[in-house]
Formats: C-alpha cells, structure tokens, sequence
C-alpha cells in the first residue's frame, strides 16, 4: 500500500527499499529519535530476508517515525494525516 510523504516534495513510496531509502536519505536530522531508529531496523530486516518483520511492519514503523518527527504523510486507507 503506498505512502506519500509531504516534506520538501511530494514522494509516494511503495516498496521497503523507498522507506529505507526516504530514512537515509531524506529523513530530518532533528527528527532522528527512537521511531526513526526501529523504522530502519525494521526495514533492514525486510530487506535482508528476516523472517520476524514484514512489509507492513516496516510500514506501520515508518509512518510511527513520520509522526514522532512531526512530519506528514498520506495513507489512502486512512486519509491525510498532519
């Protein structure tokens, strides 16, 4: 189920390795806490075929790390979030 996140530029994420990607790449420095810490950790251990952590567990962490960071994404199941 896609993403799209609205910081600096609207971006729709669909995959693990775009989450992963926006984490390392595009993520705020100041919003780099906890949340942000166990999104990567769960999308590492997607990517790298762990059998404990899945595709939505890696999304429900990143929208978890989006908000604890103050940032905004859009969830088409739930609508916008801000």
């Amino acid at each position: 189920m896609p993403l799209t996140t609205e910081w600096g530029r609207y971006e729709t994420l669909t995959t693990v390795s775009g989450l992963a990607r926006s984490l390392m790449h595009g993520w705020p420095m100041d919003g780099r806490g906890d949340a942000y810490i166990t999104a990567l950790m769960v999308c590492e251990a997607v990517l790298s075929g762990g059998e404990d952590d899945t595709a939505d567990h890696a999304r429900e962490t990143f929208i978890d790390a989006a908000y604890a960071a103050g940032l905004s994404v859009f969830d088409p199941n739930d609508g916008p979030d801000f």
